[in-house]
């Protein structure tokens, strides 16, 4: 790793390179050490899933990677752009990131096409026309392309997270990171919105993943990064650690989210 501080506010050059690195990161709130030194790459085009139990901190580091939460230590690099640099442009730098929240946070009283453009008329200053163009090609890789006209209020839950994968994906960003996006959805619409990330994943889009969804982790992704306590405690190519996990920690979570005879010890 080069030892060279990248530039700061040089955001347009993260189109072509979207890798990601993390180094030594801390993050607290008042007396609690949410992050106790966090390190972790992504490399260009890799999916990453983040998974562990609740409170570890995989969503505080999800936050800190798009700068909606700043880390009281350590330094974030998106492709060789530092945006923990206190000069880096932030909005400049989330115009390439984009995130796909447990909640939806979409517009209410706007359109799923609106919800789509807004963003692109406003940040990237595309004209309307353009932008609707965009954003219903998208809406039409989501398979909402009938929708373009209807509120959230009148979407299921399912419907509603891939309107917000639509409206991530028409920034054209080159890095996408969700926080467990189908946590807060029916059984029965969970599978359309991880069918849409494993297209992005086999597009090449790079991903960082919060996920509960151990079947995606284990199918999808290039590394799977266990969290507990704030600390990293095991990393390793999906199947190998979901399969065949080293530490203790990381056999005990597995053991509660998985069918037990899907998670071996290591032999001695």
């Amino acid at each position: 790793m080069s030892t060279a501080s990248p530039r700061p506010g040089g955001a347009d050059r993260l189109a072509d390179a979207a890798s990601v690195v993390v180094e030594d990161l801390h993050k607290s709130y008042g007396s609690l050490d949410v992050l106790k030194g966090i390190s972790l790459g992504v490399e260009a085009g890799q999916v990453v899933c983040l998974i562990g139990p609740s409170g570890s901190g995989k969503s505080t580091l999800l936050r800190c990677v798009n700068l909606l939460e700043t880390p009281q230590r350590g330094r974030i690099t998106i492709g060789d752009v530092e945006v923990t640099d206190p000069e880096a442009d932030v909005d400049r730098i989330r115009r390439h990131v984009g995130m796909v929240f447990q909640q939806f946070n979409l517009f209410p009283h706007l359109s799923a096409l609106e919800n789509c453009t807004v963003a692109q008329v406003k940040v990237l200053k595309r004209e309307r026309a353009e932008a609707e163009r965009i954003a219903r090609a998208n809406l039409e890789r989501v398979g909402l392309a009938e929708k373009a006209g209807s509120h959230p209020g009148q979407l299921s839950g399912g419907q509603q997270q891939r309107v917000a994968i639509a409206r991530a994906l028409s920034m054209n960003p080159s890095l996408m990171l969700f926080d467990e996006p189908t946590s807060a959805l029916d059984p029965e619409t969970v599978g359309d919105v991880l069918a849409i990330m494993r297209d992005l994943a086999a597009e090449g889009m790079t991903m960082l993943v919060v996920t509960h969804e151990m079947e995606f982790a284990r199918d999808v992704a290039d590394k799977v990064v266990f969290m507990d306590g704030g600390v990293v405690v095991e990393e390793g190519p999906a199947a190998e650690l979901i399969g065949r996990p080293r530490e203790a920690r990381t056999q005990a979570f597995l053991s509660r989210v998985l069918n037990p005879t899907h998670v071996r010890a290591p032999e001695h």
